[in-house]
C-alpha cells in the first residue's frame, strides 16, 4: 500500500471524476446559453480532469486488490499518478488562460490549446520517482493559485455569488493539492484524505457555478 486511506482516497478520486465529468457537461450544455469562451475551456478541462480521476482511481483499486496479479504494483500507482499529473496539468492550463481572458477582457481565447500541449508534454517526465511527482504536484499547486488570484480579482470587481462560487471551488482545489503535497512530503494519509475531500467540496462548487449560470444566461 502506498499510504494509509488509499481505498478511502481511491474512491475519493472515481467520485471527483464523476462530478469532474457533470461540470464539463454542463458547462458545454450552458457555453451557447451563456455565450462564454470561458465555460468552453472549463468544460474541456473537466473533462480531461474527470476522466484522469476515473483512471486514477481505477487503477488505485485494481492495483489495491490486485485484480490483474501486477508484478509491480507501486510502479503502476506511481504511473497512474504521473499521467494524472500530466492532465492536469494541461487542463489547469486551459482553465487558467481562459479566466485570465474572461477577467482582463483584452485577449481573444482562440490558440489555447497550443501552451496546454507544449506543458503536457514538459510534465511527461513526471511519470517517474516519488519526488519527480512532488515536484509535479508543486506545479499544479502553482497553476490553481494562479487561478484562485484571478477569481479573486473577479470577484473583488463583481461581487457576485458566481464568482464567489469559482473562487471558493477553485480555493478549495488548491488546498486539496497542498495537502497532498504536504501528505506525501510528511508521509500523513490524513493530509492526503483531506486533500482528497477538499478536492472534491471545489468541484461540487464548481458543479454549482455552471449549473447557476446556465439558469442566469450570463456568467
Amino acid at each position: 500500500m502506498v499510504h494509509p486511506y488509499f481505498i478511502e482516497n481511491s474512491f475519493l478520486s472515481l467520485i471527483s471524476g464523476l462530478v469532474a465529468l457533470a461540470v464539463s457537461y454542463y458547462a458545454f450544455r450552458y457555453r451557447r446559453v451563456t455565450g462564454s469562451s470561458f465555460l468552453r475551456l472549463l468544460s474541456v478541462g473537466f473533462m480531461l480532469l474527470g476522466v484522469g480521476l476515473l483512471v486514477q482511481g481505477s487503477i488505485y483499486l485494481l492495483a489495491e486488490f490486485n485484480v490483474g496479479r501486477f508484478a509491480n504494483r507501486e510502479a503502476l500507482v506511481y504511473g497512474a499518478t504521473g499521467v494524472y499529473l500530466v492532465l492536469q496539468s494541461a487542463a489547469y492550463l486551459l482553465i487558467g488562460t481562459g479566466y485570465t481572458i474572461r477577467v482582463q477582457r483584452g485577449v481573444r481565447s482562440e490558440g489555447m490549446e497550443a501552451p496546454a500541449a507544449f506543458l503536457a508534454l514538459q510534465a511527461t517526465p513526471l511519470l517517474f520517482g516519488t519526488l519527480v511527482l512532488d515536484a509535479g504536484e508543486l506545479v499544479i499547486l502553482v497553476l490553481v493559485s494562479f487561478v484562485v488570484f484571478q477569481g479573486a480579482m473577479a470577484y473583488s470587481e463583481s461581487r457576485n455569488r458566481l464568482s464567489l462560487y469559482v473562487l471558493l471551488g477553485f480555493a478549495l482545489i488548491a488546498l486539496s493539492h497542498l495537502g497532498e503535497l504536504l501528505g506525501s512530503l510528511l508521509a500523513s494519509g490524513d493530509l492526503y484524505l483531506l486533500g482528497g475531500t477538499a478536492n472534491l467540496a471545489g468541484f461540487c462548487l464548481l458543479l454549482l457555478f455552471v449549473i447557476r449560470s446556465g439558469r442566469v444566461g450570463s456568467v
